[in-house]
């Protein structure tokens, strides 16, 4: 392989906002005490991955913190640069890869070869505004994290995508020794989570009562989540809007039963009464139908459970490597990208 341009990606502070669920008093307790830490997040993660895949064949790169924050909730070996620091290191023949949500962010940097990285289909609309697209903003690519992504940006963009899918450690996300709680029901108080309180609450009393439900927050570390997912039973993807919808990956992964939104991007291995009992976005009842279902028959959960396995075995880190390189090749040497993913 030619000899890569170094490639940077730029990394938002995500830790002031109040997140959904989050009372004002433990938000304010959190900027007061615990503000550098970043929030766990889906997308930070993949990049994180991106540059160590990338660092692993020769290939350096980088991401670069917008702001004073750490990423310490998953393990990685990847060292950071700051704004001020990335300002006067990264040249005109480099590569910078920015956030959908913040294209503007990308302006001040001199690279001839700018990436919009669209990891969420909904945050794209946002981030360029409705009469702006990403070339208005200098962009000469998109990546993006799913086919779904792929398509809904194709009316909205002339610009090549490439696509690399996200994947996931499959020796960490995995089943434990020990089987799941029985009936217990797992999910996160990230976004949506009047959803899932509302679903619950319409469950027959007599079914609702014979149920553990968890309510997670959105600070457990990776290792952490992991123990969750392999408790459980079934996992409740209240997630939407979604480009890849990485949590329920992961809960069937761990052997949950993966019931619930798909945010769009979820689709991507969501696929109903297969690997997953799917629900129209924000339809709680729905959502209610969907887990009295699986409560009620013992079969299908353990067919949906035996189905979102496999289907999580279709993304191995491995897979997302092979297309992280086939990219960072297409960009060195010049070629187009492939919109075709």
């Amino acid at each position: 392989m030619a000899k890569a341009p170094r490639i940077f990606y730029l990394v938002p502070a995500q830790t002031r906002r109040r997140l959904d669920g989050e009372t004002r008093k433990n938000h304010i307790m959190r900027l007061l005490f615990d503000m550098r830490r970043q929030l766990p997040s889906g997308g930070v993660k993949i990049i994180y991955q991106h540059c160590e895949m990338l660092r692993r064949h020769g290939i350096e790169a980088a991401p670069v913190h917008l702001g004073d924050f750490v990423i310490d909730w998953f393990p990685h070996s990847i060292e950071s640069l700051t704004h001020k620091e990335a300002l006067s290191t990264i040249a005109d023949e480099d590569i910078l890869i920015c956030p959908e949500i913040i294209p503007a962010a990308a302006a001040e940097f001199p690279c001839r070869q700018k990436i919009a990285f669209v990891q969420n289909w909904f945050l794209a609309d946002i981030g360029t505004g409705p009469d702006r697209r990403y070339e208005d903003f200098g962009f000469t690519g998109l990546l993006a994290c799913s086919n779904y992504i792929r398509n809904y940006m194709a009316s909205r963009s002339e610009l090549p995508c490439t696509v690399v899918i996200n994947g996931i450690d499959l020796s960490l996300f995995k089943p434990s020794d020990a089987p799941p709680i029985h009936q217990q029901v797992l999910y996160q108080n990230r976004r949506n989570v009047a959803d899932a309180r509302a679903a619950i609450a319409l469950l027959e009393p007599a079914l609702r009562a014979g149920c553990q439900f968890v309510e997670l927050g959105n600070n457990l570390s990776q290792a952490e989540m992991i123990c969750s997912f392999q408790a459980a039973d079934i996992y409740l993807a209240i997630g939407y809007p979604e480009g890849f919808a990485l949590p329920p990956l992961e809960a069937m992964a761990c052997g949950c039963v993966v019931i619930g939104f798909t945010g769009g991007g979820g689709l991507e291995h969501m696929i109903d009464s297969q690997s997953a009992l799917v629900a129209p976005d924000g339809d709680s009842t729905a959502l209610a139908d969907c887990l009295t279902r699986i409560l009620e028959d013992s079969t299908l959960k353990e067919s949906l459970r035996d189905k979102g396995l496999l289907k999580a075995g279709e993304f191995p880190l491995a897979r997302m490597e092979r297309e992280v390189l086939g990219f960072a090749e297409a960009m060195s040497s010049g070629r187009p990208h492939h919109k075709d993913g």
